[in-house]
């Protein structure tokens, strides 16, 4: 089983961090292949900007993972850059850490509180939670405003932050699940079981569980439906 990983430009040392973590989420037997856009999440805050200019480089590289034998693509992040594009323009699985994660905590419990790098994003997270169906389930949204890159720097700011607020949404919004929307947090810098035994509730790791839903995917022989999104004629982003 082949997967792309589909990446944004980081420094030397946060690329080999990032891929590093995708590298420990895959089961043994999976080959991971990475793909890297011209895209600044790590530098520009505007979360609906990275995922609106990435969409169709992620959908680019979908397609020539796609015609290289790859079984599944993975956008890398919770902003789920270029899915919905991708699924129009290839049959493998387009998986999304946003949408596996919460879907995945919905199943698990309606009273889910979500944990963000900057108040900033919050607006295009609510979107996107409205789009997968989730909005309902989750009871509270709470920034660490600790900026992308300054995470590694300001890592156990972070860690305080982070814990801090989920306690906020354990306490006062009765939250029953932790949803980290940044894979940085989990699990770049701090692994769900560290927090969730600090906190006594669960805390979901996105990376992971993007990663094995696409071999799951792979594994059952399915993928998106083709009446929910047909195939362009043409076969490309132009």
């Amino acid at each position: 089983m082949k997967i792309m990983v589909v990446m944004g430009e980081y420094p030397p040392e946060e690329r080999e961090r990032r891929r590093a973590a995708v590298l420990k989420c895959a089961s043994p037997g999976t080959e991971i292949g990475f793909g890297v856009i011209k895209a600044t999440f790590f530098v520009r805050a505007n979360a609906q900007i990275n995922a609106l200019s990435a969409g169709p480089l992620v959908a680019e590289i979908a397609q020539k993972a796609e015609a290289n034998g790859f079984d599944a693509v993975v956008p890398f992040g919770t902003l789920d850059a270029g899915v919905e594009l991708a699924r129009n323009l290839v049959r493998i699985p387009v998986i999304g850490a946003g949408q596996s994660v919460m879907h995945l905590g919905a199943q698990l419990s309606n009273r889910l509180g979500v944990v963000a790098y900057e108040t900033t994003s919050i607006p295009y997270m609510r979107k996107n939670f409205h789009a997968w169906r989730v909005l309902d389930s989750v009871v509270g949204v709470r920034a660490i405003e600790v900026p992308l890159l300054d995470s590694t720097q300001n890592r156990a700011a972070m860690r305080e932050r982070f814990l801090q607020m989920s306690r906020d949404l354990v306490e006062r919004d009765d939250a029953e699940i932790i949803v980290p929307m940044g894979v940085t947090m989990v699990p770049v810098q701090y692994s769900a079981a560290e927090f969730s035994q600090g906190l006594g509730v669960p805390v979901l790791d996105a990376l992971a569980t993007s990663v094995q839903t696409a071999e799951m995917m792979v594994r059952m022989g399915t993928t998106h439906s083709l009446k929910t999104y047909p195939r362009s004629e043409t076969g490309t982003t132009a």
